[in-house]
This record gives C-alpha cells, sequence and structure tokens, in this order.
C-alpha cells in the first residue's frame, strides 16, 4: 500500500490494467512510475444463528411473582409501554414452571 508524499491519503490506481500510475483522490497527485497493482476483496458469507435453547425466556430476569395458574412463585418479566408515555408501563411475567403469561397494570 502507498501513499501521498503531499497529503498523506492511500494511493489509488489512475490507469486501468494491471500496471499503472497511482493517483490520489482528495489532492490529485499521481506517481511517475508505474506499479503492478493488485485489488482483492474476500467476502465471507454470514454466518447462520441457531437457537439450541427451546426456551428463549431464560435470557430474561426473575422476580418472586405468583403465578395465577399454578401458584409457582417464580416467574420471567418484561416491561412494555402499551399506553401513552406519561402513564406507567405495563409488566408482563410468565412462570418459570408451567410458561403461563399475565400481565399487570400500575
Amino acid at each position: 500500500m502507498m501513499f501521498c508524499p503531499k497529503c498523506g491519503s492511500i494511493l489509488a490506481p489512475k490507469e486501468g490494467g494491471k500496471k499503472g500510475k497511482l493517483g490520489c483522490v482528495r489532492c490529485n497527485y499521481v506517481s511517475k512510475e508505474k506499479q503492478e497493482v493488485k485489488l482483492q476483496e474476500t467476502v465471507e458469507k454470514p454466518k447462520k444463528i441457531e437457537i439450541i435453547d427451546e426456551n428463549p425466556m431464560k435470557a430474561y430476569p426473575k422476580t418472586k411473582e405468583e403465578c395465577p395458574k399454578c401458584s409457582n412463585r417464580e416467574a420471567y418479566f418484561w416491561t412494555v409501554q402499551t399506553r401513552a408515555g406519561d402513564e406507567a408501563e405495563t409488566r408482563f411475567f410468565e412462570c418459570t414452571k408451567c410458561r403461563h403469561r399475565w400481565r399487570e397494570y400500575s
């Protein structure tokens, strides 16, 4: 990789072909000698994401809240702003035992 002696920018090929002059895109400097240029780009395929865990709720925080269905005393929870911005958000829960979901308004 060569740099412009005037401004320090990277020099890019000016004339087409493998052997050509290098030039600066910022200050229009052109090198006097011809250089052999090889442009190469490698593109990686995106990796697939595989979800192994069948319960994605394990990433949510837990709280002590009684399940109305099975009376278990632990649940995952999250909050969503379901009403106007000046009103309280809605809390959603999912039981850690039976996976029953319910909501609580403040």
